[in-house]
């Protein structure tokens, strides 16, 4: 991603990768992991898993260890990435094509296995076909029919394919004179609960061999005894400290930090210490102050509103006597991990951020606390010693509640009934956890402009719709104004879900192709089996620039089983009243000024005529429809 040197830097939270990334935005949150990682990668020797919670900054603190480190990784496995379906044949040929990447780097001799000629129909000396076929650099419905008849023959020679994997390995690490590092990302995306990562255990097992750092999730690193992760070296990355949060969100603004430096205190308060959901409430923030030119309050309510709503809006709430409990405590039993009873509240809990960990107590304890982001819908008080009073009393006096603080009822202007900062907190802001926020299309478009305008700067939205007859013009009006400033080639498909149905192939294949602005409708009722494989996939997306489309009622089922993945994604629920926010005569205007401007059918300008008229002639259907209703 394209950063600005010296103004704001705005995205969905993503890790910092890059040395401009570092240079910019970095700020050193953790330092004695830090230290403890960076004596590791020199001097290491057994596996280590390095967890925290989403969003806590695990892979960004990896990458700068990673570009601050003597000794760099001389394996990297993306369990998260390359597949959306991942299978025990998905682990296998993920990891095996990594290790003869290395191989070949290294010029490491092979002739010990046939596996091109006994797994691809290969030259027996042939690898690197066979590392294409298992990995393509470029994607074809040929080049997707190999890979796919490719990790199915690995799943039925899985024990060979694992032992040559090892002993790939081991020549690797006898050549090198030392011991092979790798590193296994992604293993945080999988709930250890889950299907997935039980086809994904033999492979971590297999890696435990060698030097291998783990990225993992939190609950992750209490397993149960004489499991895959038991008896490994581990180190947790907690909640970061508040001054620390504010320092990353004033990198964010750049030169435009100071004068709001006081606001960006409160969102950090209301961050939790979790540095991607304090960018989220930044990004949210500054786009109520300046795009909807929105005063203080106001503006910080909705920050917090439309980020509860990103993260939890529909997702299975832990049980209310975990969270009352654990507020009245700020402690958690690591036993709750494992009690049938109690696991699946607790790991939710963990899982999807509903309660934050500060620091590891005494053993078998966490230091924990409610994410300030849902205690409204908790029923839960909030005193005026909490970080999150500031902003109600922020709050009150944009709507013009009296003063004089909201530890006791004050009145409501409006209604001319008290209310206090619990109703406020209740009745405003803890419905976002319940139902995503509604808009019409100029405020989808107005929000997003940030992005659809540029191509410097990927982001990923989904709307959900309950017209579909709205939806041709809608994609044509965001299409049309996206290339009011820049030409964005865009391409829109339709994937069908269901039994029987394959969307995440055509998903697969869709992505492999050469645009700007994918955009995806969800037809269809896609499948368990199909969402939950997504969500795993969150960091693949990263780097593109996408719209999904999908039915308001399938939004609620679908969204439960996407914990990783909104938290890349910004959920809007689109108003059906299209003719609300856009009107026939405004568009004719602008119909009228790019016709002027129009030179070749492949210019921006020929993009946005095309879109325009498309959105016309649905406002003049539409319009005439309602003529005749009324008379």
């Amino acid at each position: 991603m394209k950063r600005n040197r010296f103004g704001i830097n705005l995205d969905e939270g993503i890790p910092l990768s890059s040395d401009q990334d570092f240079e910019l935005l970095h700020v050193p949150c953790f330092n004695d992991i830090y230290g403890q990682l960076i004596e590791w990668t020199a001097r290491g020797k057994k596996p280590l898993l390095l967890g925290g919670q989403i969003g806590s900054g695990k892979s960004t603190l990896i990458r700068y260890v990673f570009n601050n480190s003597i000794r760099k990784p001389d394996v990297e496995i993306h369990f998260d990435k390359d597949s959306l379906n991942k299978d025990v044949g998905d682990f296998w040929g993920i990891t095996l094509a990594e290790f003869i990447r290395a191989a070949l780097m290294h010029h490491i001799e092979l002739s010990f296995s046939k596996l091109p000629e006994e797994l691809g129909g290969y030259r027996a000396e042939d690898w690197n076909s066979l590392l294409n076929g298992i990995c393509p650099a470029e994607f074809s419905s040929e080049v997707f029919k190999v890979k796919k008849e490719l990790r199915e023959k690995i799943v039925a020679m899985r024990e060979y394919i694992g032992k040559t994997t090892i002993e790939i390995g081991m020549r690797l690490q006898e050549q090198l004179k030392r011991l092979l590092f790798i590193f296994a990302s992604g293993v945080d995306k999988f709930n250890q609960g889950s299907a997935a990562f039980l086809e994904m255990e033999e492979v971590l097992v297999a890696l435990a061999s060698f030097k291998t750092l783990y990225e993992v999730n939190v609950i992750h690193l209490f397993p149960k005894p004489g499991t895959v992760f038991s008896s490994m070296e581990r180190l947790f990355i907690p909640a970061a400290q508040q001054e620390t949060v504010t320092d990353i969100l004033v990198k964010r603004l750049g030169v435009y930090a100071q004068p709001v430096r006081p606001q960006l205190e409160t969102l950090a308060q209301w961050s939790g210490g979790n540095p991607r959901q304090a960018v989220r409430l930044l990004s949210h923030f500054e786009t109520a102050r300046k795009k909807r030119k929105r005063k203080f309050g106001e503006s910080l309510a909705i920050a917090i509103s439309e980020t509860a709503s990103d993260f939890f809006a529909y997702s299975p709430k832990p049980s209310q006597e975990l969270i009352l409990v654990t507020k009245k405590t700020a402690k958690m039993e690591t036993s709750l991990l494992y009690l049938p009873g109690d696991r699946d509240t607790a790991v939710r809990a963990l899982y999807g951020n509903w309660i934050l960990i500060k620091k590891l107590g005494q053993p078998g304890t966490f230091e924990v606390v409610v994410n300030p982001l849902v205690k409204g819908a908790f029923g839960m008080e909030i005193n005026p010693e909490e970080p999150e009073f500031k902003m109600l009393s922020e709050y009150s006096g944009y709507n013009g509640i009296s003063g004089y603080g909201l530890d006791f009822n004050v009145l409501d202007h409006k209604t001319g009934k008290e209310k206090s900062g619990d109703q406020i907190h209740g009745e405003d802001f803890a419905p976002r956890i319940e139902h995503p926020f509604h808009t019409n299309l100029t405020e989808v478009f107005e929000i997003l402009s940030g992005a659809l305008m540029t191509k410097d700067r990927p982001d990923r939205v989904i709307i959900a719709f309950r017209d579909p007859s709205v939806l041709e013009a809608a994609r044509a009006y965001l299409f049309a104004k996206a290339n009011s400033y820049e030409y964005q080639r865009y391409r829109h498909i339709a994937i069908k879900g269901g039994k029987g149905t394959q969307p995440l192939l055509e998903l697969e294949k869709f992505l492999s192709e050469d645009t700007d602005i994918f955009s995806i409708e969800f037809s269809g009722k896609w499948e368990i089996e199909h969402l939950e494989p997504l969500d795993r996939q969150r960091d693949r997306f990263i780097n593109l620039q996408m719209i999904w489309w999908i039915p308001y009622q399938d939004l609620k089922d679908y969204l439960p089983r996407w914990i990783q993945l909104r938290q890349l994604f910004e959920i809007f629920v689109l108003e059906d009243a299209l003719l609300g926010s856009i009107s026939a005569a405004e568009v004719e205007t602008d119909l009228s000024f790019f016709n002027d401007l129009v030179e070749n059918e492949q210019s921006s300008e020929a993009n946005v005529v095309n879109n325009l008229k498309i959105v016309l002639e649905y406002l003049k259907k539409n319009r005439a429809v309602g003529d005749e209703k009324t008379e």
